[in-house]
């Protein structure tokens, strides 16, 4: 599966803490959710929303707080834009860990329009997928995938007519068992999934 925030009162800042200057482009470019909350950085997309990640308002991007980003040792100011093209699918962010014991670490959470739980498992069905059981979380159905071949882990959560993702992944000499990179996403899962609209 394909493969996200500093915010600090309200606004997105520069790695030194300044707030970022709204440039020309981002007059002209949506810069918030549906909530009016300012994404961590400038996207230079104009088509970041569209009509195939528009079945949930559900934003990872501004999805968490500072506090619960450091409680997982996360970096805010390593937030990034999730997807690499305007007008692709997947609409969220990527993280990294903060260095140190979590060097190598990512996270990262995004939407796309989907069916249902049902329908993932069956475009994700190569020798490469790996479907571990269903669990629950908040009353909520979490499907939990990781690949064969990648130190990576994901969790799929039904949020209208869209599946919210959240994938870890490990890059480094020696990858971690695969039940320390799904703890990882199913973490983040937890922190976010009650910001999820049904």
């Amino acid at each position: 599966m394909p493969l996200v925030l500093a915010l600090l009162a309200g606004c997105a800042t520069h790695e030194d803490g300044q707030p970022v200057v709204p440039s020309a482009l981002s007059s002209k470019v949506r810069q918030v959710d549906d909530s009016g909350r300012t994404l961590p950085f400038q996207t230079s997309h104009s088509r970041r929303w569209n009509g195939a990640n528009d079945g949930t308002v559900f934003e990872p991007c501004t999805a968490v707080g500072l506090e619960e980003l450091a409680r997982l040792s996360i970096d805010p100011t390593t937030a990034t834009d999730a997807a690499g093209t305007d007008g692709q699918t997947l609409r969220g962010c990527r993280w990294r860990y903060i260095t140190g014991k979590h060097s190598g670490w990512s996270i990262a959470q995004f939407v796309g329009n989907s069916a249902s739980l049902a329908a993932d498992k069956a475009k994700f069905r190569s020798g490469d997928d790996i479907w571990l059981a269903d669990l629950s979380i908040n009353g909520r159905v979490v499907g939990l995938h990781r690949s064969a071949q990648l130190a990576d882990c994901d969790t799929y959560v039904q949020s209208g007519r869209a599946g919210v993702h959240t994938v870890a992944m490990y890059v480094g000499p020696t990858p971690p068992p695969p039940s320390e990179i799904c703890d990882r996403a199913l973490a983040f899962t937890r922190a976010t999934i009650s910001k999820m609209p049904l």
